[in-house]
């Protein structure tokens, strides 16, 4: 099955596939016409080491194709001006853009969608079936590739949790209070968990929170159904507890990942929930304490959050430089033309990002460029069958949703709201971002 409840014909007749593009290697197939196009491409991307995607784009244009003009700028600040290059009449062939406006920018008619392309069922094919919903929509068109992928996970030290006589690393959100508190008490950390409970990032924590406890957000039809799930306000009501009993300290609300990862590495928390790559920023930091930081799954029984940041394809009309295009965003998206992960095999190198194929977790390349310290089997599980995707986030109205859910959060977090208002707060975000209206 694929996303939407697509089996794999009904999906490659959606996706306007051809006998001959599933016959052709993935990374070959539209290379003749690629080839046909002479002028230079733009591609657009967040400032993540610029050197390197300049680098990769390079090793790209240097194997026969076109040249690549990349435009990078701040991550902060990246999708309303992305936005305002897009309203204004640029045409971008390639850009980085976050999964949550995916959607948003096909309806705009900023991006195209991938239907038809050399390829692209394989692609889509060669994913996790867990990841597949966030780069399908449920009317089986394909909207993006992706960027890179991820799963939420504990991050947890080992030797505070033996000086505690705990045995295990917590998984649901009970063991976690359980033993944050135990550590606590027996005065081995003042405030155990650490999270990036800013306000622009809750959102993430909200799926990650609701999944851990088996709780579906939202229905295919975009319906904010966790406000019909018993277990939600059980959510908040454990998310202020963390809080307010100081388990979680108080900074945690404007903290940035470098210093939550610091935090690890100096022993000032012992968990640390969030995305898996963000092990490689603890022992590199070579504290005190990063040797005795590891990585577990979440969600027991259940599932945590997975999540990743996509490319999408721009909205030109030229036939060769579409194609030259779609040429380069498979190599960048996916695979090069002798089937390797090459571009995220960097990635991985870099900063052990992962990408939402199990091709990726089984390559020798790849297996070499991660640090021993990571779980790859586990990793890869976890994408498998330990996390989810939400496909709601990749709907038009999502980032009106978005948006509003950090001041939420936060006003549960600070006391100033009860789990249940919190729920409906929530549930009246989702409703007015689906109506178009601002609360």
């Amino acid at each position: 099955m694929v996303a939407g409840g697509l089996d794999r014909r009904a999906f490659l007749k959606a996706g306007g596939a051809t006998a001959l593009a599933a016959l052709v290697a993935p990374g070959l197939a539209g290379r003749a016409e690629a080839a046909g196009f002479t002028g230079t491409l733009d591609m657009l991307a967040w400032d993540f080491q610029p050197d390197t995607i300049k680098k990769l784009v390079g090793e790209w244009t240097a194997k026969g194709n076109a040249t690549v003009e990349v435009a990078v700028i701040p991550n902060l600040g990246y999708s309303p001006a992305l936005q305002t290059r897009l309203r204004g009449g640029g045409v971008i062939d390639l850009y980085y853009n976050f999964a949550y406006n995916s959607q948003k920018f096909i309806d705009q008619g900023w991006a195209s969608k991938l239907n038809g392309l050399p390829g692209v069922d394989d692609m889509v094919a060669d994913m996790f079936e867990s990841a597949r919903a966030a780069y399908v929509n449920a009317a089986g068109d394909i909207i993006s590739a992706p960027y890179f992928s991820a799963v939420h996970m504990m991050h947890y030290n080992q030797r505070m949790l033996k000086d505690a006589g705990i045995a295990a690393a917590p998984q649901t959100l009970k063991e976690v209070y359980d033993a944050s508190k135990t550590l606590k008490d027996k005065n081995i950390v003042a405030s155990p968990y650490v999270a990036y409970w800013v306000k622009e990032f809750c959102e993430e924590y909200l799926h990650t929170y609701l999944l851990n406890e088996g709780v579906t957000a939202f229905d295919t039809a975009g319906k904010p159904v966790f406000a019909d799930d018993p277990k939600t306000e059980g959510v908040f009501e454990w998310w202020q507890a963390m809080y307010q009993e100081g388990l979680a300290p108080k900074s945690v609300l404007n903290d940035d990942p470098g210093k939550l990862s610091n935090q690890m590495a100096q022993g000032e928390a012992a968990f640390f929930v969030l995305h898996h790559y963000f092990l490689s920023s603890i022992r590199s930091l070579g504290g005190p304490e990063s040797a005795n930081v590891m990585q577990g799954p979440i969600g027991g029984a259940n599932h945590t959050f997975q999540i990743g940041e996509v490319l999408q394809l721009g909205a030109g009309e030229d036939p060769a430089r579409r194609e030259a295009a779609w040429d380069l965003m498979k190599f960048y998206g996916w695979k090069d033309s002798a089937g390797k992960f090459t571009v995220f095999n960097q990635w991985a190198k870099a900063a052990g990002l992962a990408a939402p194929y199990p091709g990726f977790f089984k390559d020798p390349d790849v297996i070499a460029a991660f640090p021993e310290y990571f779980d790859l089997p586990m990793i890869s599980k976890t994408f498998e069958t330990g996390s989810k995707v939400v496909p709601a986030r990749t709907l038009p109205w999502y980032p009106d949703f978005q948006a509003k859910v950090g001041d939420v959060v936060h006003a549960l977090l600070l006391g100033q709201a009860t789990p249940k208002q919190t729920v409906e707060g929530l549930t009246a975000a989702a409703n007015s971002a689906q109506k178009g209206r601002s609360l």
